[in-house]
């Protein structure tokens, strides 16, 4: 009879270890990654899941751009993210408002983004802005795009 209930036992830890895992690929957030960090496939994700090296265009549903379609770089896009952070309501303020604020602190990313560009690439920076509450302090976060230059409607 102890060792039915051992194997009993083995089982029910096997299923409840199993549901576990089961759960935590549930609950990630964003979309699928793989090693590298890219994305694996294309998925309208919202602005917020966007990560430094993301490729993306801006999806027509969605005209305040709170989502947008994320694809391999490989893949047709509009837009590379070349940069993020957070910035406090101080440094805006320092800043004389958010667009300085947003501009000055993308301006490196995007200096660093143009020189390593193909010569006669036309390059254009844009700003994803969100705003959220972390500790009780509001905190402005962004991220800084650019059109890369690298694919184009015709591929």
């Amino acid at each position: 009879m102890p060792h039915r209930i051992r194997i009993a036992a083995s089982l029910l830890v096997l299923v409840m270890a199993g549901s576990a895992l089961s759960a935590c690929s549930l609950l990630a957030s964003g979309p699928l990654r793989g090693d590298d960090g890219q994305v694996t496939g294309a998925v309208v994700v919202p602005t917020t899941d966007l990560l430094v090296d993301d490729c993306f265009s801006f999806v027509e549903e969605y005209p305040q751009h709170e989502r947008v379609n994320l694809v391999p770089c490989a893949d047709e896009h509009g837009y590379i993210v070349i940069g993020q952070g957070s910035l406090t309501d101080a440094f805006i303020a320092d800043s004389g408002g958010l667009q300085n604020a947003v501009s000055s602190s993308c301006s490196e990313s995007f200096a660093t983004f143009k020189a390593a560009a193909a010569e006669g690439a036309k390059l254009t920076q844009e700003f994803i802005v969100s705003e959220e509450t972390i500790d009780g302090e509001k905190l402005t976060s962004y991220s800084c795009v650019a059109t890369d230059g690298t694919v184009s409607a015709s591929e």
